[in-house]
């Protein structure tokens, strides 16, 4: 009796073994396909990296082309873009910034409003090894710069202009200009300076009667309106932006002054609606071309080498040319 005792004993051992080493089994095959789901997940994060996007203001036609252009970039990568319109404000883009870090973002693109406000963020987001691609200015710490000299760009656009009213107008009569600025970012101001000085190196005779702050078109209608109000022998507006410019526009069409044999608007940026304009042959006549479109998708696909650990030329400087009625062909299709 004892012995059937002992063997039903040893028999119940042996299935509690069985039962034991069976969940064992399942326990390893469950374990494998968590590794196999993790490394989907890394596939799938290596294709669709999150970046983040802080520019100066989103109510700029040439940000709003290059945002677009930007997102369509990642978009065609299966990626995430987050984007910020730091309205011209240093603590608005601060705060984006390190939402961004929090985001778990891969990769950080700004364009700062100021570079010394900004800097202790940049440096956290690089500890936290985010890549950091700088446009327009660039910030300490910074993996790769994509933009133009600020000055360059305001002089390319005044050595167009001056050289249209030498060729016009000649250098005795006393021409009339207004400058539209945006004086409120230090970068900028250079651009105003070089529009200025690119004028007076071909035509000396022009004189700058008036200056106002127009960050977009509305405030460069508004502006333009006081000018002509304050200055009617005016004939020349130079916006720091075609976003302001065609402001200008607008208020030298309102007061009939549409011949452009004898006055002149030119802005910076060689947005669509600055390039239909010229094409159309309006007093809209100069631009500067730094092609956002073409900036936004450069800016996202180096911002991706950085993350992937590829090289990339550390400071990109944009090639700038002036959009005028002789070459607009060129950028009209």
């Amino acid at each position: 009796m004892k012995k059937r005792i002992l063997s039903v004993m040893l028999c119940a051992a042996m299935a509690a073994s069985l039962v034991v080493g069976c969940g064992s089994n399942g326990g390893d095959s469950k374990d494998k396909g968590s590794a196999s789901d993790t490394a989907k997940e890394d596939d799938a994060k290596e294709d669709g990296y999150k970046i983040g996007i802080s520019v100066l203001t989103m109510s700029g036609q040439f940000f709003i082309d290059m945002v677009d252009s930007a997102q369509a970039a990642v978009d065609e990568l299966g990626g995430e873009l987050i984007v910020n319109d730091a309205d011209n404000s240093s603590e608005t883009q601060v705060a984006a910034l390190e939402n961004f870090i929090s985001a778990g973002v891969d990769g950080i693109i700004v364009t700062a409003v100021d570079t010394e406000a900004v800097a202790p963020v940049i440096k956290e987001a690089k500890e936290a090894g985010i890549a950091v691609i700088c446009h327009t200015s660039k910030v300490e710490g910074y993996d790769a710069y994509i933009g133009a000299d600020e000055y360059q760009l305001g002089y390319t656009q005044g050595l167009a202009v001056g050289k249209w009213i030498a060729d016009n107008w000649g250098t005795d009569e006393k021409i009339e200009a207004a400058t539209l600025n945006y004086d409120l970012l230090e970068s900028v101001i250079q651009r105003k300076v070089g529009i200025m000085e690119g004028v007076a190196e071909n035509a000396p005779n022009v004189k700058f009667v008036a200056d106002a702050t127009a960050a977009d078109q509305s405030e460069g209608m508004t502006a333009t309106e006081n000018f002509l109000q304050a200055n009617p022998d005016l004939r020349i507006v130079c916006g720091v932006s075609d976003g302001a410019a065609l402001g200008a526009y607008e208020a030298f069409k309102a007061n009939g002054m549409t011949d452009p044999k004898k006055y002149i608007i030119a802005g910076v940026d060689a947005t669509e609606e600055a390039l239909n304009k010229i094409s159309e042959g309006t007093i809209y006549q100069f631009t500067v071309d730094q092609n956002p479109t073409a900036t936004g998708r450069q800016l996202v696909e180096t911002c991706v080498k950085v993350i992937k650990g590829e090289d990339v030329e550390k400071d990109f400087n944009q090639e700038l040319v002036a959009v005028t009625p002789e070459n607009i062909k060129d950028y009209i299709k």
